[in-house]
């Protein structure tokens, strides 16, 4: 049996247009300061105009690319996708696939800074809350704008 999966992809522009302000407000007034603390950048010059416009435009693929995956992952776990059943409540499957996909693959990639590259704990804080933060918006536009 194959599932019918379909993705509004109006809901995957909307998510990452949200993302940007968020990561503009989390990293800029909110943890902006802790975070180039625990980067060991304090002291870093902002950067020219075409070296942020790349780290923008990677950060808005990254993005689109992470709703487009959380998109198909949500719907997956609807029974009415597959023809055998009733759905829960939408919030039940985009809470669901923000935080069993951020406990799976975002928060271990963030530990591994630890190990790894001899970060922080409060670097992974920093960065895990984000990456939840933003998990958890789209997975509730995503799971609410079908």
């Amino acid at each position: 049996m194959q599932p019918e999966i379909n993705i509004n992809y109006l809901a995957i522009v909307a998510c990452v247009a949200a993302a940007v302000p968020i990561g503009f407000l989390w990293f800029g007034p909110v943890f902006g300061k802790a975070w180039a603390k625990q980067m060991g950048i304090e002291d870093m010059e902002q950067p020219a105009g075409g070296a942020m416009a790349k780290s923008m435009s990677l950060f808005i693929l990254g993005s689109l690319l992470i709703a487009f995956v959380l998109a198909h992952s949500i719907e997956v776990w609807r029974p009415s996708i597959w023809g055998v059943g009733a759905d829960e409540p939408s919030w039940v499957y985009g809470i669901e696939g923000a935080v069993w996909t951020w406990l799976g693959f975002f928060l271990p990639l963030q530990m591994g800074r630890v190990a790894w590259e001899q970060k922080g704990w409060g670097l992974v804080a920093i960065n895990a809350g984000f990456d939840l933060t933003r998990l958890l918006l789209f997975g509730l536009v995503l799971a609410y704008w079908r």
